[in-house]
């Protein structure tokens, strides 16, 4: 039988073709053996059942036909928070984690704000916030019946049972209702332009990926939606490409937002805006 040292150094080679292939390899064989991967560093010599060698090969070749790791595992860290993904939701990306970060920054620790979490997907926005803000009241919408299916699951998972799940197309549901905090990580890629790995594209869903014209087609819906939602004094955070910055600031302006600010992430990309309705 083969030991994890052995299984690790063929897959990392078998693997060259990704940007990480070892951290790929151990994630995969830590999910094919049920532990974690620290197990696996702690117990290099451990030796693999061949049923399991089987699985953690099949594995590997679905991650080097480009298929994402987190679909692979039906898992994903969010901050610090497990998330079941599949093909019906996007992969939760450190860089919202950043979005979070702002609209946990300006709720009040005991506050019991009204936070919505627009096209929640996964649900990794509204259960981060509710984990960490429990005396708020979080709404996650979402157009897709089968995202937020996983988003229920996720909440519950966590131990979230307060949120409240409902499907609409950006705010068509929401009828009148109004909320202290908008948070959302729209569809924002341009197809024709996009920087983003082919094989990233091709797995995830359009309906969350696909931004339009130029990637802004959500943004400007939602921005021009959004200030009759929110409370005054309350405020939207939106993530945005790279080069979009420029576009949501105007669209804040037009729609009679102030105080509009952009966030980097620790390379100095900008990645979300922040705006507050008077």
């Amino acid at each position: 039988m083969q030991t994890v040292r052995q299984l690790l150094r063929n897959a990392t080679g078998h693997l060259c073709s990704s940007d990480s292939p070892r951290l790929d390899a151990e994630v995969l064989l830590a999910a094919v053996l049920g532990t974690d991967r620290s197990r696996l560093y702690a117990h290099p010599e451990m030796t693999a059942l061949p049923t399991s060698v089987a699985d953690f090969m099949r594995l590997l070749n679905s991650r080097r036909a480009g298929y994402p790791v987190a679909y692979l595992t039906g898992l994903k860290e969010f901050r610090s928070l497990a998330f079941r993904v599949n093909r019906h939701t996007l992969i939760p990306r450190p860089e919202t984690e950043l979005l979070v970060d702002a609209a946990l920054e300006r709720i009040p620790g005991h506050t019991g704000a009204r936070v919505l979490d627009l096209g929640t997907g996964s649900g990794a926005i509204a259960v981060a916030v509710a984990a960490a803000r429990p005396h708020c009241a979080v709404t996650a919408v979402d157009l897709s019946t089968d995202a937020l299916a996983v988003a229920r699951e996720n909440a519950a998972a966590n131990g979230i049972t307060d949120i409240s799940f409902l499907q609409s197309d950006w705010f068509g549901n929401l009828r009148n209702r109004r909320f202290d905090a908008i948070l959302c990580n729209p569809p924002y890629v341009d197809f024709p332009r996009s920087a983003l790995p082919a094989d990233e594209i091709r797995f995830e869903p359009r309906l969350a990926l696909d931004g339009g014209h130029q990637g802004v087609d959500c943004i400007r819906i939602i921005i021009s939606c959004s200030f009759r939602h929110i409370n005054p004094g309350g405020f939207i955070i939106i993530e945005h490409a790279h080069d979009q910055g420029d576009f949501v600031r105007q669209q804040f302006r037009m729609n009679h937002y102030r105080d509009i600010i952009t966030g980097r992430d620790y390379a100095g990309i900008e990645r979300y805006t922040c705006a507050l309705r008077p």
